[in-house]
């Protein structure tokens, strides 16, 4: 190796040598550093994990214990809100009665389950294709009536099943301010009529018509008036009904007393009892009349 050439700190490169000197110069400072920094980071270490058992335990238990009594609560409201919906209506098969002059009189009887809640809906017949005029009905708390369709006359001939066809079904609530605690015990005060002396004649004629004839009184007992109240009159041969029929009493006084005579064309069997069934919706403020109009 030639004399001038010699190499700085036998083989070490400048830049070796910088850091060496660096190190010797720094290492106390550097270690400091280093240690504080571990520190540091234990620390945090240490935080995060005081402060998860701290949420764990303190905060976030709580809340989260509540969330499963809220979910029982909720579940519970869930099925209380299911429970108090109304159940649907009972409804039975749909009767045809041939009548005179291809004319048919078609009923079904319907029952509400419900003791809070009454129904108003639209409803027709469907007589083997066929369908009757759309009417309106109504259907009480806990009550049981019979839907009709009298005199339909179809506009070809057919056969004679019938089927009941409901829309839109409208569910209304009770109140309990309007009523009290219970509808029956309202509908028992509102509504205190009787159908006394019932009797059915068969045998009748007319010209060359069969004929028979439905008789009753309607016994206004109670304290109420009504403008209109439909009646539906049922005959029966034992425990079959025979013929159907409806009408409409008007302007209904409290006290009154008066005699319905209703006829039946066509030949009718023997009857053994004669059943009227009213409809009213004593609900309805427009139903009873004001005690101005038959106090006159």
């Amino acid at each position: 190796m030639p004399p001038n050439s010699a190499q700085l700190g036998s083989g070490f490169t400048e830049g070796e040598l910088k850091f060496a000197s660096f190190w010797v110069r720094n290492r106390i400072p550097l270690r400091r550093f280093g240690y504080g920094f571990l520190i540091l980071v234990n620390a945090i270490v240490w935080l995060y994990s005081a402060w998860g058992l701290l949420d764990a335990y303190a905060i976030s238990y709580p809340r989260e214990s509540r969330l499963t009594q809220d979910i029982a609560t909720n579940q519970l409201t869930l099925e209380s809100l299911l429970h108090d919906q109304p159940q649907p209506v009972a409804t039975g098969n749909a009767q045809v009665f041939e009548g005179t002059e291809n004319r048919f009189d078609m009923a079904v009887d319907v029952q509400n389950p419900n003791e809070q809640w009454w129904a108003e809906f639209n409803y027709r017949f469907n007589l083997s294709g066929q369908q009757t005029p759309l009417r309106n009905g109504y259907l009480m708390p806990g009550s049981a009536i019979t839907l009709t369709e009298i005199g339909f006359r179809p506009r070809e001939r057919g056969g004679t099943a019938a089927q009941l066809e409901v829309e839109n079904i409208r569910w209304h609530r009770v109140d309990p301010n309007v009523v009290g605690s219970r509808y029956a015990d309202y509908a028992l005060q509102r509504f205190n009529v009787a159908f006394e002396n019932a009797v059915t004649k068969t045998g009748g004629q007319v010209g060359t018509q069969s004929s028979g004839r439905t008789s009753f009184d309607v016994v206004n007992r109670g304290s109420f008036g009504y403008w209109a109240m439909d009646l539906v009159v049922k005959l029966y041969r034992g425990s079959s009904v025979v013929a159907i029929n409806k009408l409409t009493l008007t302007n209904v006084a409290p006290g009154e007393t008066r005699h319905i005579d209703i006829d039946w064309f066509g030949k009718l069997p023997s009857i053994s009892q004669t059943e009227i069934i009213p409809i009213i919706n004593l609900l309805d403020p427009n139903a009873y009349l004001p005690t101005e109009y038959f106090r006159k």
